[in-house]
C-alpha cells in the first residue's frame, strides 16, 4: 500500500535513512569526531555559553569579515559540536569566525526546543558580527527554519543548506515520524517549504548525487521555491556533503556571499 507519492511503507523508510544510500556511514561519522579533534587542536576555540548551550569559537585573524554559524545533522538526535567543527580550519582562513553550538536533542527534548536553542546561538553570534548561517543534513533543516524566523531571518548574510530537508510531512510517514512526534500544526510551522517568503538572505542549497531520493527531491524542490540553482555534488553522498563547507563550490558559492 502506498503511503506517499508512489512509496510504500518500506520504501518511505529506505528513503529516509541516509545508512540504507551510504554502506560506509559509520567511518564518515568517525572521521566528523577525528576532524573535528585535529581542528581544535590546530585552531583552539573559545567555549562560550549562549545562554542555550555552548557553542565552540574559532577565531579568524583580527580582523573578521563576519561570523559563520554552523547546525550540525544527526537526525536531530545524535552528534553535538564535538562532531562539526571540520569545516572550521577553512572557513578561519577565509576570515570568519566559525560558531559551532550545541543545542538539545530528541527524544529526551522536542524539535521546537532545538529550533529555539539554534535560535538563541544566533542571536548571540550576530551580536559579534555579519551572521552566516549554515546547516547539514537534520542541521540543514534547522537553519532553513530558523531562517524564517522574524527574530534572526533579518540578520542573515546568508544561509548555506547541506543535504537537508525542508518539508516534514513526508519524513513524518516514514520511520522517523515515531521520534521526531509532531502534532500537524507543528509540522506545518516546521517545514520551511510553507514559509519561503520569509527568507530574505541569499541561499545556497546543495545535495549529492549519491544521497537518497527524497533528500534530493526535497532539495531539488526547495531550491526551485528560492528560485535558486542548487549545486549538485557529483557522486557524493549524504556523510560526505558535510565536508562541502571547507573546499569546492560550496565553499566559494558561500564565500562569495561573505
Amino acid at each position: 500500500m502506498k503511503v506517499w507519492r508512489d512509496y510504500d511503507q518500506a520504501g518511505l523508510d529506505a528513503a529516509y535513512d541516509q545508512r540504507v544510500w551510504a554502506a560506509d556511514a559509520a567511518e564518515w561519522i568517525a572521521r566528523y569526531a577525528a576532524d573535528t579533534a585535529a581542528a581544535r587542536a590546530a585552531h583552539p576555540p573559545e567555549v562560550h555559553d549562549t545562554g542555550a548551550g555552548l557553542l565552540d569559537l574559532y577565531r579568524a585573524r583580527p580582523p573578521a569579515r563576519g561570523i559563520h554559524l554552523h547546525v550540525h545533522g544527526g537526525a536531530w538526535r545524535s552528534l553535538t559540536r564535538a562532531d562539526a567543527g571540520m569545516a572550521a580550519p577553512a572557513l578561519v582562513a577565509a576570515g570568519l569566525d566559525v560558531a559551532v553550538p550545541d543545542f538539545r536533542l530528541l527524544p529526551e527534548f522536542r524539535l521546537p526546543h532545538m529550533v529555539e536553542d539554534v535560535v538563541a546561538a544566533c542571536l548571540w553570534a550576530a551580536a559579534r558580527g555579519p551572521l552566516h548561517l549554515s546547516g547539514h543534513s537534520s542541521g540543514a533543516h534547522v537553519a532553513a527554519v530558523v531562517a524564517t524566523d522574524p527574530r534572526v531571518g533579518p540578520l542573515l548574510r546568508s544561509v548555506t543548506l547541506l543535504s537537508g530537508l525542508y518539508d516534514l510531512e513526508p519524513a513524518l510517514l516514514s520511520a522517523r515520524g515515531a521520534y521526531v512526534a509532531l502534532e500537524a500544526a507543528e509540522a506545518l510551522a516546521l517545514s520551511p517549504v510553507h514559509h519561503v517568503a520569509r527568507i530574505a538572505a541569499p541561499v545556497v542549497i546543495a545535495y549529492g548525487t549519491a544521497e537518497s531520493p527524497e533528500f534530493i527531491r526535497q532539495s531539488q524542490d526547495f531550491a526551485a521555491l528560492l528560485g535558486v540553482e542548487p549545486i549538485v555534488l557529483e557522486g557524493t553522498n549524504h556523510f560526505a556533503t558535510a565536508y562541502a563547507l571547507a573546499e569546492g563550490p560550496v565553499y566559494r558559492a558561500m564565500l562569495a556571499l561573505a
